[in-house]
Protein backbone atom coordinates (compact mmCIF):
# COMPACT_ATOMS: atom_id res chain seq x y z
CA UNK A 1 0.00 0.00 0.00
CA UNK A 2 1.33 3.39 -1.02
CA UNK A 3 -0.74 6.33 0.25
CA UNK A 4 -0.02 10.05 0.63
CA UNK A 5 -2.65 11.07 3.16
CA UNK A 6 -3.67 14.73 3.25
CA UNK A 7 -1.16 15.71 0.55
CA UNK A 8 -2.11 17.46 -2.68
CA UNK A 9 -1.83 15.44 -5.87
CA UNK A 10 -0.90 18.42 -8.06
CA UNK A 11 2.84 17.80 -7.67
CA UNK A 12 4.51 14.38 -7.52
CA UNK A 13 7.58 15.91 -5.85
CA UNK A 14 5.51 16.65 -2.72
CA UNK A 15 4.25 13.05 -2.40
CA UNK A 16 6.85 10.87 -0.62
CA UNK A 17 4.88 7.64 -0.93
CA UNK A 18 4.34 8.18 -4.67
CA UNK A 19 8.10 8.69 -5.02
CA UNK A 20 8.66 5.51 -2.95
CA UNK A 21 6.30 3.64 -5.28
CA UNK A 22 8.21 4.78 -8.38
CA UNK A 23 11.54 3.92 -6.73
CA UNK A 24 10.35 0.40 -5.88
CA UNK A 25 9.10 -0.03 -9.46
CA UNK A 26 12.54 0.91 -10.80
CA UNK A 27 14.07 -1.68 -8.49
CA UNK A 28 11.85 -4.42 -9.92
CA UNK A 29 9.80 -4.93 -6.77
CA UNK A 30 6.42 -4.35 -8.41
CA UNK A 31 4.64 -6.06 -11.34
CA UNK A 32 1.31 -4.23 -11.39
CA UNK A 33 -0.29 -1.18 -9.74
CA UNK A 34 -3.95 -0.97 -8.77
CA UNK A 35 -5.40 2.47 -8.03
CA UNK A 36 -8.91 3.77 -7.33
CA UNK A 37 -8.94 6.44 -10.03
CA UNK A 38 -6.77 8.70 -12.16
CA UNK A 39 -7.28 11.57 -9.70
CA UNK A 40 -5.84 9.41 -6.89
CA UNK A 41 -2.78 8.61 -9.01
CA UNK A 42 -2.04 12.21 -10.10
CA UNK A 43 -3.85 15.48 -10.73
CA UNK A 44 -1.18 16.82 -13.02
CA UNK A 45 -1.58 15.60 -16.61
CA UNK A 46 2.11 15.91 -17.51
CA UNK A 47 3.34 14.03 -14.45
CA UNK A 48 0.63 11.37 -14.76
CA UNK A 49 1.56 10.52 -18.36
CA UNK A 50 5.30 10.67 -17.62
CA UNK A 51 4.88 8.19 -14.76
CA UNK A 52 2.66 5.85 -16.80
CA UNK A 53 5.08 5.88 -19.74
CA UNK A 54 8.05 5.16 -17.48
CA UNK A 55 6.17 2.31 -15.81
CA UNK A 56 5.19 0.88 -19.19
CA UNK A 57 8.85 0.96 -20.23
CA UNK A 58 9.65 -0.99 -17.05
CA UNK A 59 7.00 -3.57 -17.95
CA UNK A 60 4.63 -2.46 -15.17
CA UNK A 61 0.94 -1.86 -15.87
CA UNK A 62 -1.44 0.42 -13.96
CA UNK A 63 -5.15 -0.31 -13.57
CA UNK A 64 -7.53 2.58 -12.76
CA UNK A 65 -10.65 1.03 -11.23
CA UNK A 66 -13.12 3.92 -11.55
CA UNK A 67 -12.32 4.66 -15.21
CA UNK A 68 -11.67 0.97 -16.06
CA UNK A 69 -8.38 1.86 -17.77
CA UNK A 70 -5.61 -0.70 -18.16
CA UNK A 71 -2.33 0.92 -19.26
CA UNK A 72 -1.05 -2.36 -20.69
CA UNK A 73 -3.33 -1.56 -23.65
CA UNK A 74 -1.57 1.00 -25.84
CA UNK A 75 -4.85 2.45 -27.11
CA UNK A 76 -5.81 3.68 -23.64
CA UNK A 77 -3.19 6.47 -23.44
CA UNK A 78 -5.48 9.00 -25.14
CA UNK A 79 -8.29 8.10 -22.74
CA UNK A 80 -5.89 8.38 -19.81
CA UNK A 81 -4.87 11.86 -21.01
CA UNK A 82 -8.50 12.92 -21.00
CA UNK A 83 -9.16 11.64 -17.50
CA UNK A 84 -5.91 13.18 -16.25
CA UNK A 85 -7.01 16.52 -17.66
CA UNK A 86 -10.36 16.18 -15.84
CA UNK A 87 -8.53 15.47 -12.58
CA UNK A 88 -6.24 18.44 -13.14
CA UNK A 89 -9.16 20.76 -13.85
CA UNK A 90 -10.89 19.48 -10.70
CA UNK A 91 -7.83 20.38 -8.64
CA UNK A 92 -7.64 23.85 -10.23
CA UNK A 93 -11.36 24.39 -9.58
CA UNK A 94 -11.02 23.41 -5.90
CA UNK A 95 -8.03 25.71 -5.49
CA UNK A 96 -9.90 28.57 -7.16
CA UNK A 97 -12.90 28.14 -4.85
CA UNK A 98 -10.65 28.14 -1.78
CA UNK A 99 -8.90 31.32 -2.97
CA UNK A 100 -12.24 33.01 -3.59
CA UNK A 101 -13.31 32.21 -0.02
CA UNK A 102 -10.07 33.61 1.39
CA UNK A 103 -10.39 36.74 -0.78
CA UNK A 104 -13.92 37.34 0.55
CA UNK A 105 -12.66 37.03 4.13
CA UNK A 106 -9.91 39.57 3.36
CA UNK A 107 -12.44 42.05 1.92
CA UNK A 108 -14.65 41.58 5.00
CA UNK A 109 -11.68 41.95 7.34
CA UNK A 110 -12.38 38.54 8.94
CA UNK A 111 -9.40 36.61 7.54
CA UNK A 112 -6.85 35.28 10.05
CA UNK A 113 -3.38 34.14 9.01
CA UNK A 114 -2.68 30.51 10.00
CA UNK A 115 0.66 31.59 11.49
CA UNK A 116 1.83 34.60 13.49
CA UNK A 117 5.11 36.56 13.28
CA UNK A 118 7.88 36.31 15.87
CA UNK A 119 6.77 37.81 19.18
CA UNK A 120 3.08 36.93 18.87
CA UNK A 121 0.85 33.95 19.64
CA UNK A 122 -2.83 33.09 19.16
CA UNK A 123 -5.03 33.04 22.28
CA UNK A 124 -8.70 32.12 21.69
CA UNK A 125 -8.39 33.29 18.08
CA UNK A 126 -6.78 36.64 19.03
CA UNK A 127 -3.17 37.58 18.33
CA UNK A 128 -1.40 38.67 21.53
CA UNK A 129 2.25 39.56 22.31
CA UNK A 130 4.52 37.01 23.98
CA UNK A 131 6.41 39.30 26.34
CA UNK A 132 9.83 37.59 26.30
CA UNK A 133 10.00 37.59 22.50
CA UNK A 134 8.27 40.98 22.28
CA UNK A 135 11.13 42.47 24.30
CA UNK A 136 13.60 41.12 21.71
CA UNK A 137 11.56 42.77 18.95
CA UNK A 138 11.64 46.11 20.78
CA UNK A 139 15.41 45.76 21.23
CA UNK A 140 15.84 45.15 17.47
CA UNK A 141 13.92 48.35 16.65
CA UNK A 142 15.88 50.33 19.29
CA UNK A 143 19.24 49.13 17.94
CA UNK A 144 18.27 50.09 14.39
CA UNK A 145 17.13 53.57 15.47
CA UNK A 146 20.48 53.95 17.29
CA UNK A 147 22.31 53.40 13.99
CA UNK A 148 23.14 49.69 14.22
CA UNK A 149 22.63 47.86 10.92
CA UNK A 150 20.59 44.70 10.39
CA UNK A 151 23.66 42.53 9.89
CA UNK A 152 25.27 43.70 13.14
CA UNK A 153 21.96 43.19 14.98
CA UNK A 154 21.88 39.53 13.87
CA UNK A 155 25.47 39.07 15.14
CA UNK A 156 24.55 40.59 18.54
CA UNK A 157 21.50 38.34 18.91
CA UNK A 158 23.54 35.26 18.04
CA UNK A 159 26.09 36.19 20.74
CA UNK A 160 23.32 36.38 23.36
CA UNK A 161 22.06 32.89 22.37
CA UNK A 162 18.48 34.17 21.90
CA UNK A 163 16.67 31.51 19.78
CA UNK A 164 15.99 32.63 16.20
CA UNK A 165 12.48 32.53 14.67
CA UNK A 166 13.64 29.93 12.12
CA UNK A 167 16.87 27.96 12.00
CA UNK A 168 19.77 27.81 14.41
CA UNK A 169 20.86 31.45 14.22
CA UNK A 170 19.58 34.93 13.43
CA UNK A 171 20.07 36.16 9.88
CA UNK A 172 19.98 39.57 8.25
CA UNK A 173 16.86 38.85 6.21
CA UNK A 174 14.99 37.86 9.40
CA UNK A 175 15.91 41.21 11.01
CA UNK A 176 14.73 43.12 7.93
CA UNK A 177 11.42 41.23 7.90
CA UNK A 178 10.80 42.20 11.54
CA UNK A 179 11.74 45.84 10.90
CA UNK A 180 9.27 46.09 8.00
CA UNK A 181 6.35 44.07 9.42
CA UNK A 182 3.32 46.28 10.16
CA UNK A 183 1.93 43.73 12.61
CA UNK A 184 4.32 45.06 15.27
CA UNK A 185 2.31 48.32 15.41
CA UNK A 186 -1.01 46.47 15.63
CA UNK A 187 -1.99 46.70 11.94
CA UNK A 188 -2.40 43.92 9.37
CA UNK A 189 -1.57 43.92 5.65
CA UNK A 190 -3.29 41.01 3.90
CA UNK A 191 -2.28 39.22 0.67
CA UNK A 192 1.43 40.00 0.81
CA UNK A 193 1.79 36.69 -1.04
CA UNK A 194 -0.59 34.74 -3.25
CA UNK A 195 -0.90 31.31 -4.86
CA UNK A 196 -0.54 31.15 -8.64
CA UNK A 197 -3.57 30.15 -10.74
CA UNK A 198 -1.85 27.53 -12.91
CA UNK A 199 -0.22 24.23 -12.05
CA UNK A 200 2.11 23.66 -10.35
CA UNK A 201 0.69 25.98 -7.67
CA UNK A 202 3.35 28.24 -6.14
CA UNK A 203 3.27 30.81 -3.34
CA UNK A 204 4.84 34.04 -4.67
CA UNK A 205 5.40 37.60 -3.49
CA UNK A 206 2.57 39.99 -4.39
CA UNK A 207 4.25 42.76 -6.39
CA UNK A 208 1.03 44.43 -7.47
CA UNK A 209 -0.53 41.49 -9.33
CA UNK A 210 -3.27 41.18 -6.68
CA UNK A 211 -4.97 43.76 -4.41
CA UNK A 212 -3.66 44.16 -0.85
CA UNK A 213 -5.84 44.94 2.17
CA UNK A 214 -4.49 47.15 4.99
CA UNK A 215 -6.47 46.97 8.26
CA UNK A 216 -5.69 49.27 11.20
CA UNK A 217 -5.62 48.23 14.89
CA UNK A 218 -6.38 44.53 14.49
CA UNK A 219 -4.46 43.50 17.63
CA UNK A 220 -2.29 44.76 20.49
CA UNK A 221 0.98 46.33 19.22
CA UNK A 222 4.54 45.56 20.38
CA UNK A 223 6.30 48.65 18.98
CA UNK A 224 5.21 52.29 19.13
CA UNK A 225 4.02 53.69 15.80
CA UNK A 226 6.48 56.62 15.94
CA UNK A 227 9.45 54.26 16.31
CA UNK A 228 8.18 52.03 13.48
CA UNK A 229 7.76 55.04 11.14
CA UNK A 230 11.26 56.26 12.01
CA UNK A 231 12.72 52.85 11.17
CA UNK A 232 10.94 52.85 7.78
CA UNK A 233 12.46 56.28 7.00
CA UNK A 234 15.91 55.02 8.02
CA UNK A 235 15.53 51.91 5.86
CA UNK A 236 14.71 54.06 2.84
CA UNK A 237 17.57 56.49 3.46
CA UNK A 238 20.22 53.84 4.05
CA UNK A 239 19.29 51.73 1.01
CA UNK A 240 21.71 48.89 1.74
CA UNK A 241 23.57 47.51 -1.27
CA UNK A 242 23.57 44.01 0.16
CA UNK A 243 20.41 41.96 -0.09
CA UNK A 244 20.22 38.51 1.49
CA UNK A 245 17.37 37.35 -0.67
CA UNK A 246 15.31 34.24 -0.01
CA UNK A 247 14.68 33.81 -3.73
CA UNK A 248 14.80 30.17 -4.74
CA UNK A 249 17.74 29.13 -6.86
CA UNK A 250 18.89 25.87 -8.40
CA UNK A 251 21.88 26.13 -6.02
CA UNK A 252 19.75 26.64 -2.87
CA UNK A 253 20.65 24.11 -0.18
CA UNK A 254 23.20 22.37 -2.44
CA UNK A 255 26.39 24.31 -1.68
CA UNK A 256 28.21 23.15 1.46
CA UNK A 257 31.39 24.42 3.10
CA UNK A 258 34.23 21.91 3.23
CA UNK A 259 35.93 23.79 6.06
CA UNK A 260 33.19 24.25 8.69
CA UNK A 261 30.28 22.18 7.29
CA UNK A 262 27.99 25.20 6.94
CA UNK A 263 25.53 25.81 4.11
CA UNK A 264 26.11 28.59 1.61
CA UNK A 265 23.36 31.17 1.12
CA UNK A 266 22.50 33.51 -1.73
CA UNK A 267 23.63 37.14 -1.46
CA UNK A 268 22.95 40.02 -3.83
CA UNK A 269 25.46 42.88 -3.92
CA UNK A 270 25.18 45.70 -6.48
CA UNK A 271 23.13 43.54 -8.88
CA UNK A 272 25.63 40.65 -8.70
CA UNK A 273 24.79 37.29 -7.12
CA UNK A 274 27.21 35.67 -4.66
CA UNK A 275 27.13 32.63 -2.38
CA UNK A 276 28.65 32.86 1.10
CA UNK A 277 29.00 30.40 4.00
CA UNK A 278 26.55 31.23 6.80
CA UNK A 279 29.25 30.76 9.46
CA UNK A 280 31.61 33.15 7.69
CA UNK A 281 28.87 35.76 7.42
CA UNK A 282 27.24 35.45 10.84
CA UNK A 283 29.88 34.28 13.27
CA UNK A 284 33.54 35.07 12.79
CA UNK A 285 36.25 34.86 10.17
CA UNK A 286 38.23 32.54 12.46
CA UNK A 287 35.41 29.97 12.36
CA UNK A 288 35.21 30.01 8.56
CA UNK A 289 37.63 32.04 6.46
CA UNK A 290 36.27 31.07 3.02
CA UNK A 291 35.11 34.23 1.27
CA UNK A 292 32.02 34.73 -0.87
CA UNK A 293 32.04 33.18 -4.35
CA UNK A 294 30.20 34.57 -7.37
CA UNK A 295 27.32 32.49 -8.71
CA UNK A 296 28.86 32.67 -12.18
CA UNK A 297 31.93 30.84 -10.80
CA UNK A 298 29.79 27.81 -9.90
CA UNK A 299 27.94 28.03 -13.21
CA UNK A 300 31.08 28.02 -15.37
CA UNK A 301 32.65 25.25 -13.24
CA UNK A 302 29.59 23.11 -13.98
CA UNK A 303 29.82 23.91 -17.70
CA UNK A 304 33.44 22.68 -17.72
CA UNK A 305 32.53 19.56 -15.73
CA UNK A 306 29.56 18.73 -17.97
CA UNK A 307 31.61 19.01 -21.15
CA UNK A 308 34.35 16.76 -19.72
CA UNK A 309 31.81 14.13 -18.68
CA UNK A 310 29.94 14.32 -21.97
CA UNK A 311 33.19 13.81 -23.90
CA UNK A 312 34.60 10.99 -21.74
CA UNK A 313 31.65 9.24 -20.00
CA UNK A 314 32.12 6.12 -22.18
CA UNK A 315 35.69 5.79 -20.98
CA UNK A 316 34.98 6.64 -17.31
CA UNK A 317 31.39 5.95 -16.27
CA UNK A 318 30.46 2.96 -18.46
CA UNK A 319 33.40 0.78 -17.29
CA UNK A 320 32.72 1.89 -13.69
CA UNK A 321 29.09 0.77 -13.99
CA UNK A 322 30.10 -2.59 -15.46
CA UNK A 323 32.61 -3.24 -12.67
CA UNK A 324 30.06 -2.35 -9.99
CA UNK A 325 27.44 -4.60 -11.61
CA UNK A 326 29.88 -7.52 -11.76
CA UNK A 327 30.96 -6.97 -8.16
CA UNK A 328 27.37 -6.71 -7.00
CA UNK A 329 26.30 -9.87 -8.83
CA UNK A 330 29.26 -11.80 -7.40
CA UNK A 331 28.27 -10.75 -3.89
CA UNK A 332 24.67 -11.81 -4.46
CA UNK A 333 25.45 -15.07 -6.29
CA UNK A 334 27.43 -16.28 -3.28
CA UNK A 335 24.49 -15.63 -0.98
CA UNK A 336 22.68 -18.96 -0.59
CA UNK A 337 19.87 -17.34 1.42
CA UNK A 338 18.99 -15.08 -1.54
CA UNK A 339 19.16 -18.01 -3.97
CA UNK A 340 16.79 -20.07 -1.83
CA UNK A 341 14.38 -17.16 -1.42
CA UNK A 342 14.26 -16.57 -5.17
CA UNK A 343 13.66 -20.29 -5.71
CA UNK A 344 10.83 -20.31 -3.14
CA UNK A 345 9.19 -17.27 -4.77
CA UNK A 346 9.35 -18.89 -8.20
CA UNK A 347 7.77 -22.11 -6.88
CA UNK A 348 4.98 -20.23 -5.07
CA UNK A 349 4.17 -18.22 -8.21
CA UNK A 350 4.06 -21.45 -10.22
CA UNK A 351 1.63 -22.97 -7.69
CA UNK A 352 -0.57 -19.84 -7.85
CA UNK A 353 -0.62 -20.02 -11.65
CA UNK A 354 -1.53 -23.73 -11.63
CA UNK A 355 -4.26 -23.14 -9.03
CA UNK A 356 -5.75 -20.33 -11.15
CA UNK A 357 -5.75 -22.50 -14.30
CA UNK A 358 -7.48 -25.41 -12.51
CA UNK A 359 -10.08 -23.09 -11.01
CA UNK A 360 -10.83 -21.53 -14.42
CA UNK A 361 -11.44 -25.06 -15.76
CA UNK A 362 -13.95 -25.70 -12.98
CA UNK A 363 -12.03 -28.61 -11.45
CA UNK A 364 -11.59 -27.03 -8.00
CA UNK A 365 -14.05 -26.40 -5.20
CA UNK A 366 -14.52 -22.63 -4.66
CA UNK A 367 -13.95 -22.84 -0.90
CA UNK A 368 -10.71 -24.81 -1.37
CA UNK A 369 -9.54 -22.43 -4.12
CA UNK A 370 -10.16 -19.40 -1.89
CA UNK A 371 -8.41 -20.79 1.21
CA UNK A 372 -5.47 -22.19 -0.79
CA UNK A 373 -5.05 -18.92 -2.72
CA UNK A 374 -4.98 -16.91 0.51
CA UNK A 375 -2.39 -19.26 1.98
CA UNK A 376 -0.14 -18.99 -1.10
CA UNK A 377 -0.55 -15.20 -1.18
CA UNK A 378 0.61 -14.97 2.43
CA UNK A 379 3.62 -17.19 1.69
CA UNK A 380 4.50 -15.11 -1.37
CA UNK A 381 4.27 -11.82 0.55
CA UNK A 382 6.45 -13.20 3.36
CA UNK A 383 9.10 -14.51 0.94
CA UNK A 384 9.17 -11.25 -1.04
CA UNK A 385 9.49 -9.23 2.18
CA UNK A 386 12.43 -11.41 3.27
CA UNK A 387 14.04 -10.98 -0.15
CA UNK A 388 13.71 -7.18 -0.02
CA UNK A 389 15.19 -7.14 3.48
CA UNK A 390 18.17 -9.22 2.28
CA UNK A 391 18.91 -7.09 -0.77
CA UNK A 392 21.12 -4.04 -0.44
CA UNK A 393 18.66 -1.36 -1.59
CA UNK A 394 21.28 1.35 -1.31
CA UNK A 395 23.59 -0.42 -3.75
CA UNK A 396 20.71 -1.07 -6.14
CA UNK A 397 19.80 2.60 -6.01
CA UNK A 398 23.38 3.61 -6.77
CA UNK A 399 23.45 1.39 -9.86
CA UNK A 400 20.11 2.87 -11.01
CA UNK A 401 21.45 6.41 -10.58
CA UNK A 402 24.64 5.61 -12.50
CA UNK A 403 22.56 4.18 -15.36
CA UNK A 404 20.42 7.33 -15.29
CA UNK A 405 23.54 9.57 -15.37
CA UNK A 406 24.96 7.70 -18.37
CA UNK A 407 21.59 7.87 -20.17
CA UNK A 408 21.39 11.66 -19.62
CA UNK A 409 24.90 12.23 -20.96
CA UNK A 410 24.24 9.87 -23.89
CA UNK A 411 21.20 11.87 -25.02
CA UNK A 412 22.80 15.32 -24.54
CA UNK A 413 25.44 17.42 -26.22
CA UNK A 414 28.11 19.78 -24.92
CA UNK A 415 27.03 23.20 -23.63
CA UNK A 416 28.42 26.72 -23.82
CA UNK A 417 26.39 28.26 -21.00
CA UNK A 418 24.92 27.13 -17.68
CA UNK A 419 21.89 24.83 -17.96
CA UNK A 420 19.69 24.67 -14.82
CA UNK A 421 17.87 21.53 -15.96
CA UNK A 422 21.07 19.55 -16.58
CA UNK A 423 22.49 20.75 -13.27
CA UNK A 424 19.36 19.67 -11.39
CA UNK A 425 19.38 16.28 -13.11
CA UNK A 426 22.88 15.18 -12.15
CA UNK A 427 24.24 17.26 -9.21
CA UNK A 428 23.25 16.32 -5.67
CA UNK A 429 25.70 18.59 -3.81
CA UNK A 430 28.58 21.06 -4.25
CA UNK A 431 31.33 21.22 -1.62
CA UNK A 432 33.64 24.24 -1.44
CA UNK A 433 36.92 22.55 -0.48
CA UNK A 434 38.97 25.74 -0.41
CA UNK A 435 39.12 29.15 -2.05
CA UNK A 436 40.62 27.52 -5.12
CA UNK A 437 38.74 24.22 -5.50
CA UNK A 438 35.17 22.83 -5.40
CA UNK A 439 33.78 19.30 -5.69
CA UNK A 440 30.61 18.29 -7.52
CA UNK A 441 28.89 15.24 -5.97
CA UNK A 442 26.76 13.64 -8.70
CA UNK A 443 23.97 11.09 -8.65
CA UNK A 444 25.42 7.59 -8.35
CA UNK A 445 27.67 8.73 -5.48
CA UNK A 446 30.59 9.87 -7.60
CA UNK A 447 32.44 13.17 -7.23
CA UNK A 448 34.66 15.33 -9.44
CA UNK A 449 36.69 18.39 -8.46
CA UNK A 450 36.96 21.61 -10.44
CA UNK A 451 39.23 24.64 -9.86
CA UNK A 452 37.65 27.95 -8.87
CA UNK A 453 38.30 30.56 -11.55
CA UNK A 454 37.36 33.94 -10.07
Amino acid sequence: MYADEGITGTSAAKRPDFQRLMSDCRKGKIDRILTKSVSRFARNTTECLAAVRELKALGISVYFEKEDIETAEISTEMLLTLHSQFAQEESISISKNVRMGIHKQMVDGTYKNPSVPYGFAYDNGKMIPVEEKAETVRQIFKWYVDGIGAEEISVRLNRTNIPAPVGKCWRTNQILRILTNEKYIGDTLLQKRFTTDALPFRLVENRGEKPKFYIHETHEPIVQREIFDKVQSLLKSRKPNVDFTSQKSVFSGKIKCGRCGGTFRRKKNREKIYWVCRNHDHKSLTECEIRQIGECVFQMAFVRLWNKLQAHYKAILVPMLRQLEILYEKEKSGNFQLANLRKDIAEIKQQIHLLTVLNSQGTLDDAYFKSRSQELDRKLMTAQKQLRASLDDEENERLDELRKLIAILEKSAQITEFDEIKFGQIVSKITVLSESEIRFDLIGKIGFTEPIER
